[in-house]
């Protein structure tokens, strides 16, 4: 299943917080509480939390090339630490 994470992104931008936090659970493993203090723990936007997901899922990128675009989201490497903390 592909996953349109330009679409998500742009509607990230448009959704509550509530409604973003759904979303990232059926796209994850994790349940509303663990996605709710991760996201407050790296201060992120949905938007910007989208655009980091999207980095990881890019399999055309070098993994350099995903740290160097997610180093230049805004609190973009804070959330992936928090991410990678649930997975680790």
């Amino acid at each position: 299943m592909s996953i349109d994470w330009d679409a998500i992104a742009q509607q990230a931008g448009q959704q509550t917080d509530q409604q973003f936090h759904e979303e990232i659970a059926k796209l994850t493993s994790m349940n509303m509480t663990e996605i709710d203090k991760f996201i407050t723990a790296s201060e992120i936007s949905n938007e910007n939390a989208v655009k980091v997901i999207k980095e990881i899922n890019d399999a055309t990128r070098s993994n350099n090339d995903k740290a160097n675009a997610i180093a230049n989201i805004d609190k973009g490497v804070g959330f992936l630490v928090s991410l990678v903390s649930k997975v680790v």
